[in-house]
């Protein structure tokens, strides 16, 4: 049987200390480096989003204004008769109003809407979504929403979280449905929770992961913004939103804080 090598101890515990101090300068080496890229990625991320939305309005500005030069073009020509300027007047104002949409949106995006401070109850919050929907309903479809609610009580910007809520029924009414849905769901108490759903085509598979994306839009001509100022607006009010899964058409899910009053107890009650 071989001899077995004598062991050095304190050569080999010389060695694994040079390793150790070896790995530790290079882990501390790693770690700077790491901070330095973090901070080059801090300073990078604003300017590529910067640059993606920049491309994003801009491609969504060139075709209806490309279409507004048209229009106008057209009414420049003193040899059309009083329907066809008639005609181009309309689709041209049908362009413009939909260039200031767009510009509402992305400057709602960008900077926000303020939550407000305002105390309003859901009766209330149904009154502003049905103004705001029904002027620029398309003919012939229906919008049914939620029994008026004066128990319960909400605080915020009434006519930001109108708008958000309007937003998600004509993006369902622009995509083709004929109905939308706006359906009060269970929640705990002094909670709101409300599912939006429609019968038109639904969300792309594809899409469903980005719907709420800044410029991401299943539709020709829309504008890819609508859902990402809804979603900002309802974070706003501390409450949140979501794509729910459908069987058909299309189911956005809501929940937002508030608080549920009591109501006075009926004078013959209080007499017995």
């Amino acid at each position: 049987m071989p001899a077995l090598p004598l062991v050095d101890s304190a050569r080999d515990a010389a060695a694994l200390d040079q390793l150790s101090g070896t790995l530790g300068d290079s882990y501390r080496q790693l770690e700077r480096r790491l901070d330095v890229l973090q901070q080059e990625l801090a300073t990078q991320r604003p300017l590529a989003v910067l640059g993606q939305m920049s491309a994003g309005l801009a491609h969504q500005v060139r075709t209806p204004l490309a279409t507004a030069l048209v229009y106008a073009c057209h009414l420049r020509d003193g040899a059309l008769d009083a329907d066809s300027q008639a005609r181009f007047a309309e689709r041209l104002v049908e362009r413009l109003r939909q260039l200031e949409r767009l510009v509402a949106d992305m400057l709602a995006y960008a900077h926000g809407a303020d939550a407000g401070t305002q105390a309003f109850s859901l009766a209330d919050l149904v009154l502003a979504l049905d103004a705001a929907v029904q002027p620029q309903c398309p003919a012939g479809v229906q919008l049914r929403l939620p029994r008026p609610d004066t128990a319960l009580r909400l605080t915020g910007s009434i006519e930001n979280l109108s708008g958000a809520l309007a937003n998600l029924c004509l993006n369902a009414f622009e995509a083709g449905a004929r109905q939308v849905s706006v359906e009060r769901l269970p929640a705990p108490l002094g909670q709101l929770r409300l599912a939006i759903s429609d019968d038109g085509p639904g969300i792309a598979p594809a899409l469903r992961g980005r719907v709420f994306e800044p410029f991401v839009s299943g539709r020709p001509g829309g504008t890819g913004l609508g859902l990402a100022v809804a979603r900002g607006v309802i974070e706003r009010h501390h409450g949140a939103l979501r794509l729910a899964e459908s069987v058909a058409g299309c189911r956005f899910e809501l929940m937002l804080p508030g608080r549920t009053e009591r109501r006075p107890a009926p004078r013959a009650a209080l007499e017995a």
